[in-house]
């Protein structure tokens, strides 16, 4: 039979009113009890403790003080004349007679025994040991343990009437005129019934009982029940309790050294167990209260509230049930008032949504559809019927590609922008589950026609891909166009430069100087294409390394002052840098800004000057590298000063006619600034000159740290101390006849082969080579692929050093990752030559001698 039963009805406001009401008086008085409870136990504990220590404290001083004063009254009479000489004559009537006169003086202090000794005999005793049981034979062993000191010794010995716990002590009985030690007097308290040590302890420390004890054994006590004793002892405890009777326990010290005895003091403690109780009883008191409070609130509250909140149940369940907005008639309780106006308005809210949701429904332009959960469509607005319900056939297309999608919102998944064919349009839908207590009830399906902008992405996809696939084409077009310009170049420039070497008339000397200055010319226009080709692509990377700033410098001065010398044009070059201040940046690119600003510079500057200055500057903890090149050359229209750094943009539409240039140079230094996270701009007027302001900022390195450029030119007959076997990999004559006759200046052997093939069948011959000359564009299989066939399948670690009138980053890059040591770009300078094989000595030339096929 069930005793309870659980009640799943709906509470009334008034009983939750009434537990709220109970619960939050009781918990606050059970706090306030609980507090007060716990600071007055905090404070009686400390008492107790307080107690207890002051208790423990005078129970030691009390023994202590009692010890300590027969200590001074058996040093004090063990140099007596008298004692002494009595001892000297053996006389122990005199001795005896002495110690009883000092027991007639203070008997409080005598102890229980004495006895003297003189060397292993006692001379003399007087006789009280035997009332405790003990002969003198005891006492004799026990003299024999105290051989040395003056301090308490605590023992225990077997007697007629039992264990004796002892307390004996030694002195030195000294004659004082010489200084001899005559006996030993020896004096003994007796622990066991010692009703004076307890008396004591009584009179001094204020409290009811006192128990001596050794362990568990009761050996003195101030009163003689032992039963009553013992449970005193067994309600020992140091925490607070409500016990009739506080007992505390001292383990007794002499000298600070611990013992086996222990004093058991008994004192009343019934106040404390009337405090606690008074607690309990206060307690209970407060909780009837409680109790009163709540079971009157709860009449109050109902007789109170209930018809209030009644009347609010019934406006809410009419408005409900009529459909239509009703009039709260108000209620004399203001927060049921505030609910009533707060439920009218929220209904007539609700009422103007419904009525805006429908009409959104009926009178929208797009298509929308409400489902049920289990696919079925219930509704369609006038948009979806005037376009799905053409036909049988286009309704029915639209329930089977809508179902799959409707089943999924169904589980809660809210689909927005999933486009669905039907028929020859493409809809854009989005799929809203309506959710209601936290179930999905309806699906709300709305489409959009994107049928134009699907035709559209499509189209502009289309595009978006031929652009990239023309670009792919402009990028391979220039790599190929870079390696056929360049090639014809490398035998201009290398032609050129060994002509030089052997001409002696100046005349013929100007006119090579002409035809290398011209291909010079070439090759920059020709590197401008590809520099601006590799920024448009983010291909551009910078290369910092550490170099002297001051180089830059002086190769602006040093190639430019003589071209303005020539054209009558004022030359100055300012600058704060420090010729052994060295830098961190992209050397280069640096370079590569000054020249193009200068050459410019130049290159409009028919009369005037040429200012140039480059600063080092300290901003905070950052340094800056301010260059200004300053002209008053023909100057920029404002008009088009804007547009000067785009590409192909130069001052004027003449300006290509009458001065040449590909129109790249500005628009490069524009990215390159932009590359080394610096800023640029222009400031100039027509006719009187163009200034270009350029901050960069720059690391500077410590001096001192820095290494020493070692990058200068070798004499090539001094490079090598013996000749080199070497293999040139190159296709075209002319280039091949370049690199033979750069190779022989250096005494080099050069093997000269044309295509990759025949390169590996020469290496598998000849695996004893120095070094690999190779190209990358070759017949029948290219300079990267043969790279790699001669590490990955001859596994041969002989140095390939690759020769490419490909300057694209993505070529030096294939081939340093195909296992080539070193990039030389062509046409190849004497120069860079150079550099490249003092690299090479550096690198590779200590073991060349041994062969490079990996065993």
């Amino acid at each position: 039979m069930k005793l309870w039963k659980r009640r799943t009805g709906k509470h009334q406001l008034a009983t939750l009113l009434t537990h709220s009401i109970f619960v939050t008086i009781g918990v606050l008085t059970l706090v306030v009890v609980l507090q007060n409870y716990q600071v007055n136990r905090q404070v009686v504990t400390q008492e107790v403790a307080r107690s207890k220590l002051q208790t423990s404290s005078l129970i030691q001083e009390i023994f202590t003080f009692r010890l300590e004063s027969i200590e001074i009254q058996q040093d004090s009479y063990s140099r007596s004349l008298s004692l002494v000489d009595s001892l000297r004559g053996d006389s122990e009537e005199n001795i005896s007679l002495f110690f009883n006169g000092i027991d007639q003086i203070d008997p409080d202090l005598s102890p229980d025994f004495r006895f003297i000794t003189k060397g292993e005999q006692m001379t003399w005793n007087d006789e009280n040991h035997r009332f405790y049981g003990i002969d003198d034979q005891q006492l004799m062993h026990i003299s024999h343990d105290l051989v040395t000191g003056s301090d308490w010794y605590i023992s225990q010995t077997p007697s007629a009437m039992g264990m004796r716990y002892l307390m004996i002590r030694r002195t030195s009985l000294i004659a004082m005129s010489n200084g001899e030690v005559v006996g030993d007097l020896y004096v003994g308290i007796v622990l066991n019934n010692n009703f004076s040590l307890i008396r004591a302890l009584l009179d001094g420390s204020n409290v009811d009982e006192v128990v001596l004890t050794v362990g568990s054994e009761i050996i003195a006590s101030s009163l003689k029940t032992n039963a009553r004793h013992i449970r005193w002892l067994e309600e020992y405890s140091p925490e607070l309790n409500a016990n009739d009777f506080m007992v505390s326990r001292v383990d007794l010290t002499i000298n600070d050294v611990a013992t086996f005895i222990t004093v058991y003091t008994i004192q009343d403690n019934s106040h404390i167990a009337l405090l606690m109780q008074g607690h309990y009883l206060w307690v209970g008191a407060a909780l009837l209260v409680i109790v009163l409070i709540a079971l009157y609130s709860r009449f109050w509250l109902r007789l109170r509230v209930s018809k209030e909140l009644n009347n609010l149940m019934v406006y809410t369940e009419q408005s409900i049930e009529a459909k239509q907005e009703q009039r709260f008639e108000g209620s004399e309780i203001a927060e049921f008032n505030t609910i009533g106006q707060s439920f009218q308005r929220s209904f007539k809210r609700l009422r103007e949504q419904e009525k805006q949701f429908t009409d959104l429904f009926n009178y929208s332009l797009s298509p929308m559809t409400l489902w049920d959960t289990s696919g079925q469509l219930l509704r369609m607005n006038p948009a979806a019927e005037r376009t799905f319900c053409k036909s049988d056939e286009l309704y029915q297309l639209l329930l089977d590609k809508l179902i799959p999608q409707i089943r999924m919102a169904a589980n809660g998944a809210s689909l927005t922008g999933i486009n669905i064919a039907i028929s020859d349009n493409t809809y854009r839908w989005n799929f809203s589950p309506i959710i209601i207590d936290n179930q999905t009830r309806h699906i709300m399906a709305q489409g959009q026609d994107v049928t134009s902008f699907v035709e559209a992405e499509h189209q502009s996809k289309m595009a978006r891909e031929e652009a990239e696939e023309l670009a792919r084409i402009r990028a391979d077009f220039l790599a190929r166009m870079s390696h056929e310009l360049r090639t014809p170049l490398n035998g201009i420039l290398g032609v050129s430069q060994l002509l030089k070497t052997n001409l002696t008339k100046e005349n013929d000397i100007e006119h090579m100087d002409v035809l290398v200055n011209s291909g010079e010319h070439l090759l920059a226009v020709l590197n401008d294409i590809l520099d601006f080709s590799k920024i448009e692509q983010g291909k551009f990377h910078i290369q910092s390394r550490d170099f002297r700033l001051y180089e830059i410098v002086n190769t602006i001065e040093k190639t430019y002052r003589p071209l303005c010398d020539e054209n009558n044009v004022q030359f100055t070059m300012q600058s704060n840098i420090d010729a052994g201040q060295w830098v961190c940046s992209d050397q280069i690119r640096l370079n590569q800004i000054m020249f193009n600003l200068v050459s410019n510079a130049v290159k409009f500057t028919h009369f005037g000057s040429i200012n140039v200055s480059l600063n080092l500057k300290a901003y905070g903890g950052d340094t800056t590298l301010d260059v200004v090149v300053e002209d008053s050359g023909i100057g920029i229209d404002n008009s088009r000063l804007q547009h000067i750094f785009e590409p192909f943009v130069q001052a004027e539409t003449t300006t290509t006619r009458e001065y040449g240039g590909s129109g790249l140079g500005l628009a490069i230094v524009h990215s390159l600034v932009e590359l080394l996270e610096g800023s640029i701009w222009v400031e100039s007027v027509i006719g009187e000159g163009t200034r270009f302001n350029i901050t960069l900022p720059i690391q500077l390195l410590d001096n001192e740290a820095c290494p020493e450029d070692n990058q200068l030119l070798v004499k090539p007959e001094t490079l090598f101390d013996r000749p080199l076997e070497v293999l040139l990999v190159e296709d075209n004559h002319t280039n091949a006849y370049i690199a033979r006759a750069f190779c022989e200046k250096y005494g080099m052997k050069v093997t000269w082969v044309q295509d990759g093939y025949n390169a590996i069948e020469h290496l598998k011959h000849n695996p004893a080579l120095d070094l690999v000359l190779m190209d990358n564009q070759l017949p029948s299989l290219g300079g990267i692929e043969a790279t790699k066939i001669i590490r990955q399948e001859l596994h041969s670690s002989v140095p390939v050093y690759a020769c490419t009138a490909d300057g694209m980053h993505d070529t030096k890059r294939a081939f340093i990752d195909a296992g080539a040591n070193y990039v030389i770009v062509k046409p190849i300078k004497e120069s860079a030559l150079n550099k490249a094989l003092i690299h090479y000595r550096d690198t590779f030339f200590q073991t060349s001698h041994v062969s490079n096929v990996d065993k």
